[in-house]
């Protein structure tokens, strides 16, 4: 096992949003956690990503508690966030942002590594390594943002939301990323309103309301669940 939420509780101030959650992710799996908007997705994997602190409950990567650690830390762990909303550099070229991705790595050679082999999934983005991101369209954008997460070359990434906004041709091919992403040997917790498409893709999911899982399973039985095609899938 790579990654264990036991019971976490968390959230914004005195507002908890996250109630004892606990879930399990594989090395090599895509893991979907799915909801609708304000279920406490995204407060999920701020926690794991040191954002937010965990009023109560343990996270362990890879045999070791990261519960609280400081988000720069817990990069140089292995985990990495593609954060929603894109949050790129618009007056920086491609080649600064992804620069900004390997902020942990002072070995510049390895840098250079991780820069084509980000070049290597996204092609666009080595024919314009000197354009800015502002300039981009939004599913550049993505695809830029995704290529700064993969920076740090990480073993876990998170990706918030990365469908959000696109169009369906632009939002086929980011989940056509993810699956390569997972036979390069990433780890995902893939986070999405888009239940269906994150379920095709998925080894295994889990149903968030309200702030605490109320389903989980084998993503091909969730897509067939009574329950998540009345509440997701539109059925």
């Amino acid at each position: 096992m790579m990654v264990e939420l036991k019971s976490i509780n968390a959230g914004y101030g005195q507002i908890q949003i996250v109630r004892d959650v606990s879930m399990s992710i594989d090395k090599d799996e895509i893991v979907a956690l799915v909801g609708a908007n304000g279920a406490g997705k995204s407060t999920i994997i701020k926690t794991i990503s040191g954002l937010l602190p965990v009023s109560s409950g343990s996270i362990i990567f890879e045999g070791k508690r990261i519960e609280n650690m400081p988000a720069h830390k817990i990069i140089t762990t292995g985990i990495s966030l593609v954060p929603e909303g894109r949050r790129l550099f618009s007056y920086m070229t491609v080649q600064e942002n992804l620069e900004l991705g390997a902020y942990v790595e002072t070995n510049q050679k390895r840098v250079q590594e991780n820069m084509e082999w980000v070049f290597g999934l996204f092609p666009i983005l080595d024919e314009r390594r000197a354009q800015l991101a502002g300039t981009f369209s939004g599913g550049e954008q993505q695809m830029l943002t995704i290529g700064r997460a993969l920076m740090s070359k990480p073993k876990f990434l998170m990706m918030d939301e990365p469908s959000l906004g696109l169009s369906p041709v632009i939002v086929d091919e980011v989940f056509k990323i993810v699956k390569v992403l997972q036979n390069e040997g990433v780890t995902i917790l893939l986070v999405e309103q888009n239940v269906r498409k994150s379920l095709e893709i998925a080894n295994r999911g889990y149903v968030l309301e309200h702030g605490g899982i109320v389903l989980s399973g084998e993503a091909t039985e969730l897509l067939e669940d009574e329950n998540v095609k009345k509440a997701y899938l539109g059925m």
